[in-house]
This record gives C-alpha cells, sequence and structure tokens, in this order.
C-alpha cells in the first residue's frame, strides 16, 4: 500500500540531489540562499503578521494567469499556435511571479491566508520556468507537511518534476496537445495509478481524463512512448538518485495478458501516389520490417489470398432517423461486394448495441437478416467499437485477417461534454484496446455535420478520433458524404481490403514486458510506394 509518510522520508533523502543536477540558466529566479532561506523561515513555524497587500497582488496575478489560459484555450488555433500561446502565456506568469518571491519569499498561511498560499502555487505551477519549480521543490515539500498545501497539490508537482528528468509521471496528471489531441504522458506502473491518487486525494484517473476533455473540448489518448514535454528543451537523464525519486511502493509486477507464441503479424496495404492506386503484385523480398530501428526477418508471408472476418458496424443514432431503407440497401451491396471466402457480421448501435449477425459466411442469411436493421436513439460509438472488438470479431489466427468496417459520424455523446453522457469507455481506453489488436479499423465518416458553430467543434473532434482509430490500427479511413454514397464506398472498402498483404516476424528483442515497441515497414527500393499498417504493439 502506498504511504504517505514513507513517500516524505524517501523525497526529503532525495530532495537535494535532485535540486544540484540542472544546469544554470543565463537568467535565474532564484540562488541557492534564497531557497535555504524561505525554507529555514517556513520551518521556523514563524507568527508572520498577515499581509493583505501581497495576497492581494497574488490573487489578482492567479486570476490574470486564469484569465490568459481560459482566453487561449476557448480560440480555435493550430497545435504549434495554440502550445506557442500557451508557453507565452506561462512565461508572462513567471516574468510576474518571480519578483514576488524575491521580495517576500514563499508566503506563509500566517501571512497571506490559505487564498493566498493556493494562489501562490497556482503561479508557480503555471510557471514556464521548471528550474524555478525545481528549486522550490524542498519548499513545496515543507508547506505540505505543515498542511498548507494539499496532497494533491504535491501529486502534480511531482509528476511535472518526473517528466523533467525523463521519468513517468506517477498519478497522471500531466498531458500535452499533439494533433488536435490532449496527450496523457506515459505512467509509472498504470495499474497503480488509482491507488496513488486515492491516497494524494485525488479523484480516479477516468474520471479527471473525462474532466480534461470537457475543458479543453477535445478527445484524449494516453501515448504508449514519452512525447516532449511542452516547457522542456531536452528532458535531462536521470541519474541514480533522481531515478529513486518518488517512486514509493511501486511494482513492475502488473498483471499483463500471456500470449502462447512470440510472432508479430502484420496487415500492409501499399499505395502508389503516382498510380492512385494499391499496389498488389510485390513479394516477400520487397518489404522490410523494422521493429524499434531494428531490421527484423519476415518469416510468414502472404499476398492477397488470406480471408477476412469482417465486422460492419453500422451508427443508427439518431442523425440517420429516416434513412433505414437506404442503410438496408447499401448493406445488402457490402454482403455482395465481400469474397466468398471472408465471413461476415453485422452489428448496429445507438445507445445499445444489437448484433443483427454473428459472423458467417452464410450469404442468404446475412441477406435476410438485413430486414432486422432498426433503431435509433443517442450515440455511444465507442462503447460500440469496444463490443464488437470483445464480442463479435473473430479470433487472432494466421488463416484469417480481421477488421471493423465502422459506418458513423464519429460523434460519441461524450464529445459533447455534457455530464457523463455518452460512451463508459473513455477515447483514451477505446485506442488502448485498439492497440492491444492487430484488428483493422476502417472507419466511413458519415457527414452529418450542420451549420452550428459549436457542433463544428464536436464533429472536427469525432473526424479526428475515427482517423486515429484507422492510424493506428493500420486502416484506410473513407468519406460518404450521404447515405446514398454508402454503396459505392462499401465496394471501394472491400477492393482495398482483398489488396492487403499479411506478414509475420519473431522480433529480435523476446522480452515479453510489456513496453511499446514501435514498427515500420519499407518497401526496397520502392520509395514512391507508401505502405500503411498499425504503429505498433504492446509487448505482453
Amino acid at each position: 500500500m502506498f504511504r504517505f509518510r514513507s513517500f516524505f522520508l524517501l523525497l526529503l533523502s532525495c530532495i537535494f540531489a535532485l535540486c544540484s543536477t540542472h544546469g544554470t540558466a543565463q537568467t535565474k529566479c532564484l540562488n541557492d540562499d534564497d531557497v535555504k532561506k524561505m525554507l529555514a523561515h517556513l520551518n521556523s513555524s514563524p507568527a508572520d503578521s498577515f499581509n493583505q497587500e501581497l495576497q492581494d497582488k497574488l490573487i489578482k496575478l492567479k486570476e490574470k494567469s486564469r484569465k490568459r489560459f481560459e482566453q487561449t484555450i476557448a480560440e480555435q488555433r493550430k497545435d504549434d499556435e495554440l502550445m506557442g500561446r500557451l508557453r507565452a502565456s506561462r512565461e508572462k506568469t513567471s516574468a510576474d511571479f518571480c519578483p514576488l518571491l524575491k521580495q517576500y519569499g514563499w508566503p506563509s498561511a500566517a501571512a497571506v491566508g490559505p487564498k493566498g498560499v493556493a494562489a501562490a502555487f497556482l503561479l508557480l505551477k503555471d510557471s514556464s520556468s521548471l528550474e524555478m519549480q525545481r528549486d522550490l521543490l524542498p519548499v513545496i515539500v515543507a508547506a505540505t507537511q505543515k498542511g498548507e498545501l494539499d496532497r494533491s497539490d504535491l501529486a502534480g508537482y511531482v509528476d511535472r518534476l518526473r517528466l523533467s528528468v525523463g521519468l513517468k509521471q506517477l498519478f497522471g496528471t500531466q498531458a500535452t496537445i499533439q494533433d488536435g489531441f490532449l496527450v496523457l504522458y506515459p505512467l509509472e506502473s498504470a495499474a497503480l495509478v488509482d491507488a496513488r491518487r486515492k491516497e494524494f486525494h485525488l479523484p480516479p484517473l477516468d474520471e479527471y481524463l473525462r474532466s480534461l476533455q470537457r475543458i479543453y473540448r477535445m478527445p484524449l489518448v494516453k501515448s504508449p512512448e514519452r512525447p516532449t514535454l511542452a516547457t522542456a528543451t531536452k528532458p535531462a537523464r536521470a541519474n541514480r538518485a533522481e531515478s529513486d525519486l518518488l517512486l514509493p511502493g511501486t511494482s513492475n509486477e502488473e498483471d499483463v495478458v500471456r500470449v502462447d507464441t512470440n510472432l508479430v503479424s502484420l496487415d500492409v496495404s501499399v499505395y502508389s501516389e503516382k498510380l492512385r492506386a494499391h499496389v498488389t503484385d510485390l513479394e516477400q523480398k520487397d518489404f522490410k520490417v523494422i521493429e524499434d530501428g531494428h531490421e527484423e526477418s519476415i518469416s510468414f508471408f502472404s499476398a492477397t489470398q488470406v480471408p477476412f472476418d469482417l465486422v460492419l458496424l453500422i451508427d443508427l443514432s439518431g442523425s440517420t432517423t429516416g434513412k433505414r431503407d437506404l442503410i438496408r440497401k447499401s448493406t445488402k451491396h457490402f454482403i455482395e461486394a465481400a469474397r466468398p471466402s471472408d465471413r461476415l457480421a453485422i452489428v448496429t448501435f445507438s445507445d445499445g448495441v444489437t448484433v443483427v449477425s454473428p459472423l458467417t459466411q452464410d450469404r442468404a442469411k446475412l441477406l435476410q437478416s438485413v430486414k432486422k436493421i432498426e433503431g435509433d436513439g443517442g450515440s455511444k460509438v465507442w462503447d460500440a467499437l469496444k463490443f464488437s472488438l470483445d464480442q463479435v470479431i473473430g479470433p487472432k489466427t494466421l488463416e484469417r485477417r480481421r477488421a471493423i468496417v465502422f459506418m458513423t459520424d464519429g460523434v460519441d455523446n461524450a464529445l459533447s461534454g455534457w455530464g457523463n453522457a455518452g460512451s463508459t469507455i473513455s477515447f483514451a481506453d477505446l485506442l488502448e484496446a485498439v492497440r492491444r489488436n492487430d484488428t483493422l479499423i476502417v472507419p466511413i465518416y458519415l457527414d452529418t455535420e450542420g451549420s452550428d458553430p459549436y457542433s463544428h467543434v464536436v464533429y472536427e473532434s469525432a473526424r479526428k478520433t475515427l482517423a486515429r482509430l484507422a492510424e493506428e490500427s493500420g486502416g484506410l479511413y473513407y468519406k460518404a458524404r450521404k447515405i446514398q454514397d454508402l454503396t459505392g464506398v462499401y465496394e471501394q472498402v472491400i477492393d482495398d481490403l482483398g489488396k492487403t498483404y499479411s506478414l509475420g516476424y519473431k522480433p529480435t528483442n523476446a522480452k515479453r514486458d510489456g513496453s511499446w515497441r514501435a514498427i515500420d515497414v519499407q518497401i526496397v527500393d520502392r520509395p514512391d510506394l507508401s505502405p500503411r499498417l498499425r504503429s505498433g504493439y504492446y509487448a505482453n
């Protein structure tokens, strides 16, 4: 069990090692004497007289900083512009806060009251200066021990400092923005994160992540690899003392799913921009597989003859009401276009999920089942896809490939930000499930967007989630302007899936340590060809 007292003892033993390892910046807010004076003052429990002027300044600066942040988030900007604006806002916070620290030191509750201490801490967290945050770590610990800051405050502070020295976060408080998504930095021993969060007065991680999505109005994903910290130039390499820092009670003995074979299977489609077509005449010798920068030996290869297990997942939420006959008609075309060796299943969803037909090769039964396509209601897009992965798609074999063809506008009610509306599963957890599965996700975006400006934000996020699902799984992403277009799109999907290569290899790195392995495929001596495949896998 995670113990707060043990945490402090370990922290205090390592704290000065951490603070002495960073380099010296050209402009530095505090020197060592400043920090020592603050720490000595705080530990002496002085009877400070109340300073109304300082409290007012801190609260005013905090309000200005928060207002800049909220205004920046509300602006619809590209990722690099948004991150630049956020960075500029934090630099302004640093510039405003530093003179107060130099003049008054770290404020005690006696001097500025609980509201003043909370304002000072928020200003420190919002600062762009990681150096200042690291310098003040012993002060923040002392303030927490005295009860002037809550443990939840310290948890976020700890995560930020761990990231700055190249370590994973403990509490899941830190995220960045990439490609229109909030990206949660990787966690140390993720199975223990909610226990840590509870000990430090934080809500469960899933609840916190949902609140982030509402605030930023962006879908959130979990990064399998550590993205660059937005406010750092280059993460420092952690020494032994830093590696031990803030690592209480963590364990690498997480439950992992073991498989009977270490063969990694890949479905790869190859596209020629010059020909504007998929290429189907390649051989095994034309492919090069690279895992984490190391070329691997291909031990299994098949061109296009391997059949598919295909799940057609159809969105019947309110946006498609009144179009049931067209949906049934296009579904029949999908069944007729599939190859005889392919097995098909049909699943529909709105608020709930209905298996219209399980996987079968019996075309007569499939065509008969189409008559059962009925329903409407809300939109739990992510739950429906997770259900199809867990309950409908066939087992992994070398004899059959697997794909879910996903007709939807992508707008899960969870994207609206209305309380707990929408899917039970978060998009982040859905994407993790896709990463741990070798099923191709093939979204067909059905455009149901209206002209409402707020609706545009939701639909833009929905399109990004669908494209991300396709990208992470190696599937292709299609668009249908209206339901009448589905027949042609379905035929194109079936044709493209029939041009997919199957590759397999046994990785040189045979460790099953749960780490993320990035995969790349190159076509030998053909830079004009673009292979598409899943981005990697977890070595479980």
